[in-house]
């Protein structure tokens, strides 16, 4: 909804994501910092083991220099060396494996808390504009991505890049013309990895896109199954979009590793190239005995050293293509507004009393819900809100809770500004029962102490004994004890709302609001629910958007809006006798009840 939504929608389908790179990287180096100990023992293990790799080809010099000058306690000695080396560099590997691990399984956590901290404190606005299962993809696809690219590759490719420029010093030491010989293929290296690097960049940004369209697909099916089943023809378009769109996702992924594929065997023929110029090079230098057949060996051992970290920096670069992308999408996300709690009050000292003066308020930009709305109820009054779909009537809830803020006016509680109270004072003191039940996986009964968590089991039954509500919960397999599956899907509706009202009770809120909360509902668990609120809503301020205005006729006031506006105010005779909106939409509920 509104312009930023669509923004949203955009940034989803694909467009690249206006964020600095030194943005990105400076994020992920925020979660790096707290284990700058540990990174650091990492250093010195990669250098050490850097240091032996070098160490290698010159002992095998050495042996074989000895081998042709027939020098037995010499070829002793550097065999015993050489075998020392290699079982050295093996706990080094291992050390490293081990380090590295621990820090890319690290990250991903740090990560993903993070990310799920900033879920639960995002502004409101985000939610409508976001598929549910793009946005899954976020907290797990994409950090995965960045935790197993530092976990099999960024630590291996810093270590690679100081043992390309450590093989390049020896080189040099060893042989300057073969050396020469050598660097003269890092021209045709760099252009080879700005190419791959340019397509695979393209390839791993359209990737992340179509994983998040398709976990987005899955999360929609698994949550709309019924409806999918009930349905046959809706069943069969659901599996042919999602063919097209696993079909879209396969072969983005096979043009990635079409490119990635072809990154090995080009850089395997510039290695050979080089391999073959050193042969055939310091074949030569050998004949003519201004090279040890030693040296050359161990030269071919420094040129390995040489082709193998550019390799492995070539792939990975291109893997970071990938990485960046995730990296980007993570960041972005970070940076989506939280609420803003400026609040500095911590009580609401009132009785409940709701105003709103000259509210107007919209979430597409210039293009108000609410336009100039006020009005006031009182400490214990009932008021019902009603109107026709679209009218603005769960907005004016919505600002209420301060899911979002009025662009003018304001909401006032006890004669102060809703602005003014800390979130969690106002959210305590105002309970907010939905039309469909929100709930979470665990029992029954930690359900409904989501707001108070030391109410006891026996405190819940009593009230639901006060309410008359106790048997539709002790219907339940194991009562309180009863595990909810995934939203609820193993319990009643009526359950689900009872759930929701006791949540709502627990906190012992002064004021309640009721989204058309039992629009629902089968008649009996209704009208068990409707007397229960006759009780709950002893002595608290209350109210009630509702659709049905059968439930309503008994509130103290109802406000009519329309088109955004307060248009009727009064009782339910009242209103009925002016024959306006309310009595139109009472009349044509009645006449449909008649004819049914």
């Amino acid at each position: 909804m509104g312009w930023h939504f669509r923004r949203l929608a955009e940034l989803e389908e694909g467009e690249k994501l206006n964020i600095p790179q030194r943005e990105v990287f400076r994020t992920l180096l925020e979660f790096v910092k707290p284990y700058k100990l540990r990174v650091f023992l990492l250093a010195i293990v990669i250098f050490s083991g850097i240091f032996v790799n070098l160490v290698i080809p010159l002992v095998t010099k050495f042996i074989i220099d000895s081998i042709v000058d027939q020098d037995i306690p010499g070829l002793f000695t550097y065999s015993v060396v050489f075998l020392s080396v290699v079982l050295f560099n093996l706990l080094l590997s291992s050390s490293q494996t081990y380090l590295n691990s621990w820090l890319g399984q690290t990250l991903i956590y740090d990560i993903r808390n993070k990310m799920y901290w900033h879920l639960i404190r995002i502004k409101q606005k985000y939610f409508g504009g976001q598929e549910t299962g793009k946005l899954v993809s976020r907290l797990t696809n994409d950090v995965d991505t960045i935790g197993n690219a530092f976990t099999s590759g960024l630590i291996d490719t810093l270590a690679n890049l100081f043992q390309l420029f450590g093989a390049i010093f020896i080189m040099f030491s060893l042989s300057i013309e073969l050396s020469i010989v050598v660097l003269s293929l890092i021209p045709l290296i760099i252009l080879s990895s700005w190419y791959f690097a340019r397509r695979a960049r393209k390839a791993f940004r359209e990737s992340r896109k179509k994983i998040a369209e398709v976990t987005s697909k899955i999360e929609q099916n698994v949550s709309g199954a019924k409806v999918v089943q009930a349905f046959s023809y809706r069943r069969q378009k659901n599996i042919e979009s999602f063919s097209r769109i696993n079909r879209e996702n396969l072969e983005v992924n096979v043009q990635a590793n079409k490119v990635i594929s072809s990154i090995g065997p080009t850089m395997s023929i510039i290695r050979a190239m080089g391999i073959a110029l050193i042969i055939w090079f310091g074949g030569i230098l050998v004949g003519y005995g201004r090279l040890k057949l030693g040296t050359l060996v161990a030269f071919y051992g420094y040129v390995d050293m040489f082709f193998r970290p550019i390799m492995t920096i070539t792939m990975f670069y291109n893997t970071l293509q990938s990485t960046l992308a995730a990296a980007e999408r993570v960041t972005d996300f970070l940076r989506w507004e939280v609420e803003e709690d400026k609040g500095e009050l911590n009580e609401v000292k009132g009785l409940g009393e709701i105003e709103y003066r000259n509210v107007v308020f919209g979430y597409e930009e210039n293009v108000p819900v609410i336009k100039d709305v006020s009005f006031r109820v009182s400490p214990g009054e009932k008021v019902a809100i009603v109107g026709p779909t679209g009218s603005g009537k769960t907005t004016l809830v919505n600002l209420l809770l301060r899911f979002y803020d009025p662009w003018s006016g304001e909401i006032l509680l006890d004669g102060i500004d809703i602005r003014k109270y800390r979130l969690r004072v106002l959210r305590r003191t105002i309970a907010f029962v939905p039309q469909e039940p929100i709930l979470f996986n665990g029992t029954v009964y930690e359900n409904m102490i989501l707001s108070s968590e030391n109410v006891s089991k026996e405190e819940v039954l009593k009230l639901l004994d006060f309410l008359d509500l106790r048997d539709l919960i002790e219907s339940l397999p194991e009562g309180l004890d009863t595990k909810i599956l995934e939203g609820g899907k193993n319990i009643s509706m009526g359950q689900r709302q009872v759930i929701s009202f006791i949540r709502a009770l627990i906190s012992n809120p002064r004021i309640l609001v009721l989204d058309e909360a039992t629009s629902s509902l089968d008649l009996y668990t209704e009208e068990k629910l409707q007397k229960a609120l006759e009780k709950m809503s002893k002595g608290r301020t209350m109210i009630t958007i509702a659709h049905r205005l059968q439930t309503i006729i008994n509130s103290d006031r109802i406000i009519v809006i329309h088109n955004g506006k307060i248009v009727e105010e009064g009782k339910h005779s009242e209103l009925l006798k002016k024959k306006g909106l309310y009595a139109k939409l009472y009349e044509s509920q009645f006449a449909t009840v008649q004819h049914k």
